[in-house]
């Protein structure tokens, strides 16, 4: 089956902050990736994301670049390699400062 609707240049950017209709901070991304776990900033996260969906949709398998808190490291992405990318929220009753230390992003 194939997609047949056409999208435009502004449907592969991703609302920094609209979750069902609500409005919430996306601080950080966390990538699990293999065994390992990256946590990075949600502008490289963002990033990812769209690379990432042009390769699943495309069926296509390549390195993508990835920028973390830890350091940079290349990802091999494709339809057969598992990949889970989960956006953080602020913290219930706390700022953005305080979620991005708790995270090791400040």
């Amino acid at each position: 089956m194939s997609d047949t609707h056409t999208r435009d240049a502004d449907a592969d950017v991703l609302p920094e902050a609209e979750v069902a209709g609500l409005s919430a901070k996306t601080v950080a991304h966390v990538i699990h990736y293999r065994r390992k776990t990256y946590v990075t900033k949600p502008s490289e996260g963002y990033a990812l994301l769209k690379r990432v969906r042009t390769l699943l949709r495309d069926g296509t398998t390549d390195l993508v670049p990835l920028v973390h808190r830890d350091g940079f490291v290349w990802l091999a992405v494709g339809p057969s390699i598992p990949i889970a990318i989960d956006e953080i929220e602020t913290d219930p009753g706390h700022s953005e400062k305080h979620t991005l230390k708790r995270l090791g992003l400040d």
